[in-house]
């Protein structure tokens, strides 16, 4: 009995004996080799070569092109990732042989190009080489086209360049433009922007005519031409700038934001055209630079045959030493009943504290409110009287008012605000939440306008934002903070630093070169009469 038993657990423990072994075999078989280790170990610390296709072209798009090609030593993958770049953007401002980068780009590029961008500001390439390339990329599905030439030579369009069927954006600096007879449009084209070229108002009727998905054209400046019609249906966003004599608008009724900024133009023509523009049924923005409020006076009546319900933003450019510019841009704001945001920039006028041109406020202010303004952004203001109380029309008329942004436009000093005291005792600006001054640079008189803002409004009042024009009065604002901190306890005072952007004042308070000042740090003792005193 004891002999089965033993030969039993004998079989028993060689079974198990060889499972193990086959086991082991079975692990050792799994366990990686060296050249499994080191390869592992590469991947794991090059994440740069195992990036996406996608992604590593986006990073490409973003450096100079000759920065680009230098990515080829990183790694064998980038070797030549950037020679698939669909975006190539040359720039003789960078340092390098333009001429020579871009035969050489061009020569060793294996992929699909989509964007050609070349700035030849100074003329570093000639004619011959850009007419090479455009001839070049007509072999291309180009999509986006910019050429930026020099002004002091303009670049007569090679004719290959409307052979470019899928374009989808064309821009054009300091060049002839001349279609041939046989041009019969870009059919995909969608945004052009043209400035500083030479091109006659039918060519360029024809060309803007032929592009049925433009939605975006942009003309500044331009040369050898007086008038134009523009006839796009699906067109959005238009600028015109310069000197025209006309500007007719044609199936239009998509534009949503127009701005026009003429330095010259015909009455009869600007106020035709302002009229069209306030009928507009999409019209949401509108912008009027320089004279061309002026060139349209006397064009708008009291009341339009229809109000412009859409317009929620209006930027114009105004002289407020005249009476008649001021009427037109009151019956412009009395056109459009939904106008939420509004800009304006004080055009250099007759310089005077009497305020007789304002005079014709007086009677509209009492039967009409701008009940859905918002915001108020004054630019260049100078102190004068007339715009202090254009200022205050507005504020008195405009019941929902809740940001106001005054920015000056020179220096104060030598301006005398003793009138204001007369202004003080019947203005009440209790609807206003934010006052924004900028471009301060710490004067008496710039501190008697603000405690003259401050002194009329209410206890509604959140937040006050300074912003010096320079760090060198940076620190007399501080002490001017602290100052209407003890009289405006309600509010938030913030002091902006002169090198951040100005910006629409947003609802967050956080702000990386902003400086908050809380009312309960600030008592009487870090702040004197005496040192009020000697600021003033």
């Amino acid at each position: 009995m004891s002999e089965k038993i033993l030969i039993v657990l004998h079989l028993l423990v060689s079974y198990i004996v060889e499972c193990f072994s086959h086991l082991s075999r079975y692990l050792r078989s799994k366990k990686p080799t060296n050249y499994q280790k080191k390869k592992k170990k590469m991947d794991q610390s090059d994440k740069l070569s195992n990036l996406p296709t996608g992604v590593t072209q986006k990073i490409l798009s973003y450096l100079p092109i000759d920065q680009a090609v230098r990515t080829s030593i990183l790694s064998s993958e980038w070797r030549s990732t950037w020679s698939r770049l669909p975006y190539l953007v040359f720039d003789d401002q960078s340092g390098y042989d333009i001429k020579k980068v871009v035969n050489h780009v061009l020569l060793l590029h294996r992929g699909g190009i989509e964007t050609f961008k070349l700035s030849n500001l100074d003329g570093s390439a000639d004619s011959e080489n850009i007419d090479k390339w455009i001839a070049y990329l007509s072999r291309e599905r180009i999509k986006e086209f910019v050429l930026e030439h020099t002004k002091w030579d303009p670049y007569n369009v090679f004719s290959c360049i409307f052979l470019y069927k899928g374009l989808t954006r064309l821009e054009l600096h300091n060049c002839l433009l001349n279609p041939p007879a046989t041009f019969k449009g870009f059919r995909m084209l969608k945004r052009l922007h043209l400035k500083h070229v030479d091109v006659s108002g039918d060519v360029l009727g024809r060309l803007i005519a032929c592009c049925p998905q433009l939605e975006r054209v942009i003309l500044c400046d331009l040369k050898g031409i007086a008038d134009v019609t523009i006839c796009a249906p699906s067109i959005q966003f238009l600028k015109v700038q310069g000197s025209f004599e006309d500007v007719v608008l044609e199936k239009t009724f998509n534009l949503v934001d127009v701005s026009i900024d003429w330095k010259q133009g015909s009455t009869i023509c600007s106020g035709k055209l302002l009229r069209h523009i306030l009928q507009l049924p999409r019209i949401e923005r509108l912008t009027l630079q320089r004279s061309f409020l002026e060139c349209a006076v006397g064009s708008l009546t009291k009341k339009l045959p229809k109000s412009c319900l859409s317009l929620k933003f209006l930027s114009i450019s105004i002289r407020l030493d005249n009476s008649e510019e001021i009427l037109t841009a009151m019956h412009l704001m009395r056109s459009a009943p939904a106008l939420e945001e509004l800009d304006i920039v004080f055009r250099k006028g007759k310089v005077t504290n009497d305020g007789e041109s304002t005079y014709c406020l007086s009677d509209d202010k009492q039967n009409w409110e701008f009940t859905q303004l918002q915001r108020v952004k004054v630019i260049c203001f100078s102190g004068i009287k007339a715009e202090v109380d254009f200022i205050k029309f507005l504020l008195l008329t405009s019941p929902g008012l809740q940001e106001l942004e005054i920015s000056f436009g020179q220096d104060m000093k030598g301006v005398d605000f003793s009138w204001l005291d007369d202004n003080q005792k019947n203005s009440a600006f209790t609807q206003v939440r934010v006052v924004k001054v900028t471009r301060l640079s710490g004067v008496k008189a710039e501190v008697d306008f603000i405690r003259f803002l401050l002194s009329n409004t209410s206890q509604r009042l959140e937040r006050v934002i300074l912003q010096p024009s320079s760090t060198e009065v940076s620190w007399e604002l501080f002490k001017l903070l602290l100052a209407f901190k003890r009289d405006t306890l309600h509010a938030d005072f913030k002091f902006l630093d002169p090198s951040s952007p100005v910006t629409p004042v947003q609802d967050s308070d956080d702000s990386s070169s902003d400086h908050n000042f809380d009312a309960a740090s600030s008592s009487d003792s870090d702040f004197d009469d005496d040192d009020d005193d000697e600021l003033l």
